[in-house]
């Protein structure tokens, strides 16, 4: 006996904030990955970069650095289309080791 299935509508890409967040957190020193997926019928082919145009792969970990922050652009391809998301990536560092900002001079210690 034979069971059909039926075949999935076919779909262009998308991606939401629940699949592609556009703003991630991660912290200097851990592992992190970058979040995001994309659905579709035929499944889309999904390629990330960094705003330098650096491929970054998504769902695999890596040491965190703050060179991490910045914008990442995920592009997901189909037959049927193409969908670009920009993904924020705020990198938190620790205090004793130093911050991802600017340092500011509040004052000077001087003699008379």
């Amino acid at each position: 006996f034979v069971v059909a299935i039926p075949a999935l509508p076919a779909a262009k890409p998308w991606m939401d904030d629940g699949s592609c967040p556009p703003r991630q957190n991660w912290t200097e020193g851990q592992d992190e990955t970058l979040r995001c997926s994309a659905q579709g019928n035929p499944r889309p082919r999904l390629e990330c970069a960094k705003d330098d145009g650096e491929p970054f792969p998504t769902g695999v970990p890596r040491p965190v650095t703050r060179a991490h922050a910045g914008t990442y652009r995920c592009r997901a391809t189909n037959a049927l289309g193409v969908v670009v998301r920009s993904i924020s990536v705020r990198v938190d560092c620790e205090w004793g080791r130093g911050s991802w900002g600017s340092w500011v001079v509040l004052g000077v210690l001087g003699g008379p």
